[in-house]
């Protein structure tokens, strides 16, 4: 028999690699993703990497093994597997089984007896490469077995063991059991680490012959630990020692990978909700294409006309040449009032069809779109309201938005694309935007689709929109969410569009002098950075500052990546930043580095050429607290604390020279919301009577009287004071404040301590979201928190932080909305000021410099008074000529 070369694929441990490789992923029906989607990944790259021939998928059993049965301990410390993940494992045998792959399990033993026992059976004959990360696999490898970790992209033969371990394969066995392995709860010999176990073995070979050698061991600590675990030792070889020995009745050719079943594989990822997985994609068309029109004659159009009068509610949708509102332009409307219906309006494609002028089809719609009695329905109109506006038409009776009522519902979704709703609540697979604009593996625009393909298309997305909000109101309703809805949510569509439309304007030039500075000081600090390394390295590759910080100047790094590489991420840089001049460097150029190409030069890219302003996209649905979420640029995230960021902030004024930039901030909102829900006396009188709230903090951390509080106790106790809004644990709070745990532990409870009331409303909310499966903001939009009830401790505090600080957090979105409404519906503002921008719990705004007295009194009181709390809102008021001077 010819050899052959064998794959065998260590596939629980690549599920669980998988799993923890990509975050939170589910299908429309929450059914659990990430552990399936990331094992096809890792797969499909094991095939391409290394062409195999024969591969076996080997699995644990899932249940305890013949090892607990000899030492109940064994791997108890490892608890149940997460149930997000157990129930992805069937999802990813029937995914190999389907691509013709080999899999097997065996009841009361894990995947590494197979492995030793098939390794055991053929390697005489054949190569075999184990493709695992697992060390244990190494008492395998000989001349004819590797391993393979294909997360690192390392290969182990005998060499790399015994340049690793001092020691040869054959007595890893032995290694191991001295050793023991803490992960798997296995004993060894408690004080005995690799580096006397190595020593011992190389001389005395095995387990057993070192005991009978005991006498020879000179150092009396390491023989006094021997005798005092020797029954540790000799169990953990047990434990440590692979089975070879399994009866494996296969042949090497039961092996051999067959042709995938393309079918089976194209119904899971359907069912999975993979799209870019499916192969051979089948025409999706609805069943309703024969019910959607194309409006090409102006007879049709008039038909259309007169049916569009006379309707009550009206799903509609633009298709144009652009995803920013403000540069597009529209290519053809589609309109739905009934479902299964649709009617599409071609204007500009490009084919030799003729098609309605532009101007026609708007002007006789604009009475309609105007019309505030024919209610509006959409996905994110905010878009179409924006486009419009640009033609002239101020679109009116704006009533649903099935984006928006979605993210009311359920604010933990991962997209509130119209695909991913309508698969989620109507089981509906739509026709993707990709499939249409994509010609011989190229994107097309819009208008070059052909007018056929885009009315399907077209028609699709308004019809779906209409059955979308059909069901999407009758849970608003169930909810009792629906009042909240159109008073808060649906008015807010129309302030976010105002907005966005009426842009922002910077001081290109100003950023442009700025740009020579910053050019000027990163080149200054590169040079700093190469004369302490010795040498010119790209300072954006985690490879060569890897090499650099950790292999030649030695740094001791304290946090690997998931690929298990040392980190260079600017957060562990801040952990070792003491142990050389380097890195305080290599911070100092990120910092200024992000700052030049994320803003500074940035910027005056994204300025329109016909407005001369920016125009950001505030995202409605962007965050699962309700915070406004911007891009293009995103100006939630320029620095205000930094003299840098500042600088950024005095690019931003007002074109108008009778205009100042006005800044309305409110004033530890989040704080106060806190007192709000806990009701705590000691909070709620705090801000009652105007006190510093973090000064009283910090007088009873250090006991001292709120008076004599200086400047750095003060702000110590602020973010104690924040840390305890987002849940924070004695370990991140000591990393924060520079303290050793311990301290931090105690700031916390002297905290408590101080507001029991806050202590017993944080237990109060965990507890109820954990029963009633989500959390709530004041206006009562949910956020699912599945995560709670997890067997897995990390993702239960995870869900337990968010649970504490979601209703906080997404109240203060609340509040700071409703305030702009009444802003923007308050007429008598509209000719003295705009509002330009809203920055989390800050709104910026435009005004005259003659009404700035009375423009900021009106806006400080809608923002005050738009709701009632148990504790006063305050609201901060700043102006300039920039927005940095507002501050």
């Amino acid at each position: 028999m010819s050899s052959k070369k064998i794959f065998l694929l260590d596939a629980s441990s690549y599920v669980f690699r998988a799993y923890h490789a990509v975050s939170f992923l589910t299908n429309s029906k929450s059914f659990p993703t990430n552990a399936i989607y990331g094992f096809i990944n890792m797969f499909n790259k094991l095939l391409k990497d290394f062409k195999p021939e024969y591969l076996v998928a080997v699995f644990d059993s899932g249940g305890t093994s013949f090892r607990n049965e000899i030492y109940q301990q064994y791997k108890a410390n490892r608890g149940e597997a997460p149930e997000d993940i157990s129930l992805q494992f069937p999802k990813i045998i029937e995914f190999l089984e389907a691509s013709g792959i080999k899999t097997i399990k065996l009841e009361n033993y894990e995947a590494d007896d197979l492995i030793g026992s098939i390794t055991d059976k053929f390697k005489d004959k054949n190569k075999i490469s184990i493709i695992s990360g697992d060390k244990d696999f190494v008492q395998l490898i000989d001349k004819n077995v590797n391993m393979i970790d294909t997360m690192k992209g390392r290969t182990t033969s005998i060499k790399e063991v015994e340049e690793r371990y001092g020691l040869g394969p054959e007595l890893m066995i032995d290694f191991f059991a001295l050793v023991g392995d803490s992960i798997d709860n296995i004993p060894g010999v408690k004080g005995i680490g690799p580096k006397t176990a190595a020593p011992l073995i190389k001389e005395y070979g095995t387990i057993e012959n070192l005991y009978k050698n005991l006498e020879n061991i000179e150092k009396e600590r390491i023989r006094n630990l021997l005798i005092e675990h020797e029954d540790d030792a000799k169990v953990s070889k047990i434990l440590v020692t692979i089975k070879k020995d399994l009866s494996i009745e296969d042949d090497i050719e039961d092996f051999k990978i067959c042709s995938p079943n393309i079918d089976l594989l194209n119904k899971l990822f359907k069912e999975l909700e993979f799209d870019s997985f499916v192969k051979q994609k089948e025409s999706e068309v609805s069943d309703n294409t024969s019910d959607y029109k194309t409006v090409l004659l102006k007879e049709d159009f008039n038909d259309l006309l007169a049916e569009l009068k006379n309707q009550e509610f009206l799903s509609l949708d633009l298709e144009t040449t652009s995803i920013s509102p403000i540069s597009a332009k529209i290519v053809g409307i589609s309109f739905s009032f009934k479902e299964g219906t649709g009617y599409y309006i071609p204007i500009a494609h490009s084919e030799d069809t003729s098609q309605l002028s532009i101007g026609f089809v708007l002007k006789s719609l604009k009475p309609i779109l105007e019309n505030e009695s024919i209610k509006k329905i959409g996905q994110n109109l905010k878009y179409e309201f924006i486009i419009f506006k640009n033609y002239g038409i101020n679109l009116g009776g704006i009533f649903f938005d099935t984006m928006i009522a979605a993210h009311s519902i359920d604010s933990s979704l991962q997209s509130y694309s119209l695909d991913n709703l309508t698969r989620r609540f109507l089981d509906y697979k739509m026709i993707s935007y990709k499939e249409v604009t994509k010609v011989d593996k190229k994107s097309i625009p819009f208008a070059n689709v052909s007018i056929d393909k885009a009315s399907i298309y077209s028609c699709e997305d308004a019809d779906l929109t209409f059955r979308l909000y059909s069901f999407l109101l009758e849970r608003l309703e169930e909810y009792n969410l629906l009042d909240n809805f159109l008073a808060y949510e649906i008015p807010f569509i129309k302030v976010l569009a105002e907005i966005e439309h009426q842009g922002v304007n910077i001081d290109s030039k100003r950023l442009a002098k700025l740009s020579e500075e910053f050019y000027k000081i990163i080149n200054s600090i590169e040079g700093k950075i190469y004369k302490f390394i010795g040498k010119q390295i790209n300072l954006n590759s985690p490879l060569q500052l890897r090499q650099v910080l950790f292999n030649e100047l030695g740094l001791k790094p304290n946090k690997k990546t998931k690929t298990g590489e040392f980190s260079t991420n600017s957060q562990t840089l801040q952990g070792i930043v003491s142990q050389h001049g380097v890195v305080e460097e290599i911070l100092s150029y990120r910092f200024y580095s992000k700052l030049q190409s994320t803003y500074i030069d940035a910027l005056p890219e994204l300025v329109d050429k016909e407005t001369r302003k920016i125009h950001t996209s505030y995202n409605q649905v962007g965050t699962s607290t309700g915070r406004l979420s911007s891009r293009s640029p995103n100006l939630q995230n320029i620095p205000i604390k930094t003299k840098e960021g500042k600088r950024i902030r005095d690019s931003f004024s007002s074109a108008n020279k009778n205009r100042l930039i006005m800044s309305a901030d409110y004033s530890q909102i989040e704080l106060r919301l806190l007192a709000h829900f806990s009701m705590d006396p000691v909070m709620v009188d705090s801000f009652k009577s105007n006190l510093d709230i973090h000064s009283i903090t910090a007088g009873d951390i250090f006991n001292i009287d709120m008076n004599d509080v200086n400047e750095d106790q003060r702000r110590l106790a602020k973010t104690i004071n924040f840390g305890i809004l987002y849940g924070i644990g004695s370990k991140r709070l000591s990393e924060q404040i520079n303290q050793d745990t311990k301290t931090a532990k105690a700031f916390i409870q002297r905290y408590f301590e101080k507001y029991s009331a806050v202590k017993d409303y944080f237990q109060t909310t965990i507890d109820t979201t954990r029963n009633r499966g989500y959390s709530e903001t004041i206006l009562r939009r949910r956020r699912y928190l599945p995560d709670i009830n997890s067997n897995n401790f990390m993702l239960r505090a995870a869900g337990e932080r968010a649970a504490i600080n979601s209703p906080i957090q997404g109240s203060a979105a609340d509040i700071i909305k409703m305030a702009m409404i009444l802003i923007n519906n308050d007429q008598s503002l509209v000719s003295n000021c705009a509002m330009i921008m809203q920055v989390h719990d800050e709104l910026i705004f435009e005004v005259e410099k003659n009404k700035i007295s009375e423009v900021s009194k009106k806006i400080k009181n809608h923002m005050i008074n738009c709701i009632t709390l148990n504790v006063p809102l305050v609201v901060d008021i700043g102006f300039g000529n920039t927005w940095s001077d507002s501050h």
